[in-house]
């Protein structure tokens, strides 16, 4: 079988030739001049078709036609004449594909513009595109940012929860509020604390709740994130929703303020840790 450069032949392919006008057409390029049995053996063009081929390949310019005698052979002509004019037609092609492309980027903001945030809802599934989709939504944020956290996590990462936390305290650094309310499941949710301290540390606000209702985070009270519960999902991977319907926010805004007023300080929350775990020493050494 003979040796075909794809790269070359799909840049050809861009220049308007056929893929069998292509591998004639380099088949050439390497031989300078040729019979028509040799391109076909070179090319693995069928021989029904390798005349009409290359009498293609000369009405485009491409080749030259010799005869001395009854023997017919191809030569190609220099390529910077050949194909100046086919590269040109492609810059042309693509500087008006741009032009098109600014067009329909126009004519989707107009229709995102137009777009009623009463009947928006975008599902969101997979715990990476959760986590970038999450990134996006808080570096957009400017006034505040609510959450309700409770597990699976999109953050299973040191690197993902680096970067939320980064973006978090980007909405704090603009001058804006971030407030979390946390149900903690001890001690597979220990590795939050760090991260809740740092929050704290940086002018944001932790508490504790005994349990949540929900997973959640409302963005500047406009846009909620919400986890859905499905029964069939595989451990440890969300679904969640975003939704902009404001009725719906602001009904998600009035429970977190609700959980928010019920729930612990983080201080208050780790004081009363301490205290039952020296009470179960006390209890394990009577025992």
């Amino acid at each position: 079988m003979p040796t075909v450069n794809f790269s070359l032949l799909e840049t050809l392919s861009d220049l308007g030739m056929s893929e069998r006008e292509g591998k004639v057409y380099l088949a050439l390029l390497n031989k300078r001049c040729a019979t028509a049995a040799i391109l076909q053996k070179l090319s693995g063009v069928p021989q029904s078709k390798i005349y009409e081929i290359i009498g293609d390949l000369i009405q485009q310019g491409y080749f030259l036609e010799r005869k001395v005698g009854t023997k017919r052979t191809f030569e190609i002509v220099d390529p910077k004449i050949t194909l100046n004019s086919p590269f040109e037609k492609l810059q042309s092609r693509l500087k008006d594909s741009f032009k098109r492309k600014k067009e329909l980027e126009d004519i989707y903001n107009q229709g995102d513009q137009a777009t009623e945030p009463l009947e928006y809802i975008e599902v969101l599934r997979g715990n990476d595109f959760i986590h970038h989709r999450y990134c996006t939504l808080v570096g957009t944020t400017n006034e505040e940012l609510l959450g309700f956290g409770r597990g699976p996590y999109a953050c299973d990462t040191q690197e993902k929860s680096s970067a939320q936390e980064d973006e978090e305290q980007g909405i704090l650094k603009r001058g804006g509020i971030v407030r979390w309310v946390y149900e903690l499941k001890l001690p597979e949710d220990a590795w939050l604390l760090s991260d809740m301290r740092e929050l704290k540390r940086a002018g944001g606000g932790v508490r504790i709740a005994r349990s949540l209702p929900i997973k959640m985070m409302i963005f500047d009270r406009n846009t909620l994130l919400v986890a859905d519960e499905e029964p069939f999902a595989i451990p440890g991977d969300l679904t969640m929703s975003i939704i902009k319907q404001k009725t719906v926010v602001n009904a998600f805004c009035a429970l977190f303020e609700y959980f928010w007023a019920m729930a612990l300080e983080l201080e208050e929350w780790e004081k009363l840790q301490q205290k039952q775990f020296k009470f179960d020493q006390r209890l394990a050494q009577d025992i």
